[in-house]
């Protein structure tokens, strides 16, 4: 059975794992290194102020068990390019939706690694935006869009220019409705091409292989 891990278990995590579980998963690994804030409940929103204070995997394994059976650990640490390897050992694929541009790469780096047989959704949301890239076996990646993270201190994060709720979990389930279509095969638009959800509405940027990029071989 699919072992799937969600790498950051807030805005953008909480849909996605709720959807993935509504799905039929019952397999997943929690990543995330955070506790719920009270400024958190407003995106967050299977956590409840009596989850202030408590770790944002722990919270939503429990719920994922208690709503759907779910087999779930847990993993309190943030992911990067160093500890990648090891802390999405043996799971299939992922869903990275943290805050984290440096995880983000890791991801993308961790599913286009031979032999190429994992499927990663990489997703991200500020302000009243989203957007989420699906890497399959078959696909561009992340790389061939975005070659290398930005310097950090040029990124807005959610905690600094904040987030609309309702995006988080249009993101959220977008992306983990593109994980699923790509896990049992299905198209999704998202596969090779970045999918920006904005005022505007929907907008789909296809992403052709880059020659000289990893997932190149």
């Amino acid at each position: 059975m699919t072992r799937v891990a969600v790498v950051g278990c807030g805005g953008l995590g909480v849909p996605a794992a709720w959807t993935l579980a509504l799905g039929g998963h019952k397999r997943f690994r929690l990543i995330d290194a955070d506790v719920v804030e009270e400024s958190n409940l407003h995106r967050q929103v299977l956590y409840t102020t009596l989850d202030i204070g408590q770790p944002k995997a722990e919270r939503l394994a429990v719920l994922l068990r208690d709503q759907f059976g779910a087999e779930v650990e847990t993993v309190a640490a943030r992911l990067d390019e160093e500890n990648a390897s090891a802390l999405l050992d043996g799971c299939d694929a992922v869903l990275e939706g943290s805050d984290d541009a440096l995880a983000k790469f890791a991801v993308n780096d961790w599913a286009v690694t031979a032999p190429r047989t994992r499927t990663a959704v990489i997703a991200a949301a500020i302000g009243r935006r989203g957007q989420w890239f699906a890497v399959t076996p078959a696909s561009s990646c992340y790389r061939c869009l975005f070659e290398a993270p930005p310097p950090p201190e040029s990124l807005a994060t959610c905690a600094i220019a904040g987030v609309l709720g309702p995006v988080t979990g249009q993101v959220g389930g977008s992306a983990a409705l593109a994980l699923l279509h790509a896990l049992a095969g299905k198209p999704d638009a998202a596969v090779g091409a970045l999918m920006r959800l904005s005022p505007r509405g929907l907008l789909r940027t296809a992403v052709a292989a880059a020659g000289d990029c990893r997932c190149r071989g």
